[in-house]
């Protein structure tokens, strides 16, 4: 078995309440069994509390109730979990007590990372020297799940440590790498997946981050059209995407200058960026065989999270880990996006420069 995750893995401590942006918001959180039964025995009047705040969902899970503004039911109003704080740690639910930590098997491979939703690990990421994995092997042989074809795996295991490599690499900007991304993401639908699930991908795509302004805004307003977590999270993109179309090219050029050179680490933090969501989305393809759309979303992902940041200089931590929040954690934004990439009726005609 091998085990890989990133090099910042294991220096990531929860902020508590000093958290900018808690968790404790917005998710309905379903308690596993062991955890429920545990709350029986919860010390008065916590146990109380958490009985209380206990309810049952459209799907008939229980879950801790949020209230009015979104918030964890059982939060005190200094940041902390009421479970974590009264009784100890070892009380939270397993999901609580595990995020922003995810793990992906498959079988012969366990890979873990920390969610950018989080905004201590988009720090880590966004603040390290560069996206290393530190990886170990236990000597087991053992095999993929059932469902899981050796090949495709193994074939996705080469093509991301290329991409890894090449996103890391000295030569060429990184648009120029992630228009190489989208490339080989190509090549490789037809070399890799089964003939049945090759398709006719768009090629060169119109919306590569070659930071066109309106490229940049489709994307804002494709976001912006997603099923939000929170309501003003739309309105930032429309308002960006209103921001970005009012400027001349000569204003947007002078807008990027003054970004880049008051935050000359642009580049390496929107590489670390990439490489992190080619470490955790890339293997999906094994489940969907959708690789391209994957490696388009990358790239939207990064070009978006650019232009975000023209406009909120210095706040490129809390942008990732709203952005990851909205997208990245719910299922169907993730597929509608990654389906508006790499479909070619649901792209934008070519836009020329």
């Amino acid at each position: 078995m091998i085990y890989r995750r990133p090099s910042y893995y294991d220096t990531f401590h929860c902020l508590g309440g000093a958290c900018p942006d808690t968790c404790c918001r917005d998710w309905s959180v379903v308690p596993d069994e062991g955890a429920l039964a545990d709350y029986a025995s919860a010390p008065s009047p916590l146990r109380e509390r958490i009985a209380q705040n206990l309810v049952t969902d459209e799907d008939g899970d229980v879950c801790f109730r949020l209230d009015g503004k979104g918030l964890c039911a059982l939060l005190t109003p200094d940041g902390l979990c009421a479970i974590q704080r009264d009784w100890g740690e070892s009380h939270l639910c397993a999901h609580c007590a595990a995020y922003p930590r995810f793990i992906e098997e498959y079988g012969s491979l366990t890979e873990s990372s920390l969610a950018i939703s989080c905004p201590e690990a988009a720090r880590l990421l966004l603040e390290a020297p560069r996206f290393t994995l530190i990886e170990t092997d236990d000597g087991k042989a053992d095999t993929p799940f059932d469902g899981i074809d050796p090949a495709l795996l193994d074939g996705l295991e080469q093509s991301r440590a290329q991409i890894l490599a090449l996103l890391d690499g000295e030569e060429g900007t990184i648009w120029e790498k992630l228009n190489a991304l989208l490339g080989r993401a190509k090549t490789l639908e037809r070399s890799l997946l089964p003939v049945d699930c090759r398709r006719d991908v768009p090629f060169p795509p119109p919306l590569v981050p070659n930071l066109f302004q309106a490229s940049a805004a489709w994307l804002l307003e494709l976001l912006a059209g997603l099923d939000p977590l929170r309501p003003d999270w739309p309105r930032l993109l429309e308002e960006r995407t209103a921001q970005l179309s009012a400027l001349s090219p000569a204003d947007y050029i002078a807008l990027r200058t003054r970004y880049e050179q008051a935050n000359p680490r642009w580049e390496r933090q929107l590489t670390n960026l990439a490489c992190y969501f080619v470490f955790r989305h890339w293997h999906k393809a094994v489940n969907d065989d959708d690789l391209y759309g994957r490696a388009a979303f990358v790239c939207a992902a990064c070009t978006v999270l650019y232009h975000l940041a023209l406009f909120q200089p210095g706040e490129e931590t809390i942008l990732w880990t709203r952005f990851s929040r909205e997208v990245e954690h719910d299922e169907d934004n993730l597929s509608e996006l990654i389906w508006a990439l790499s479909e070619p009726d649901a792209l934008p005609p070519p836009l020329s420069y």
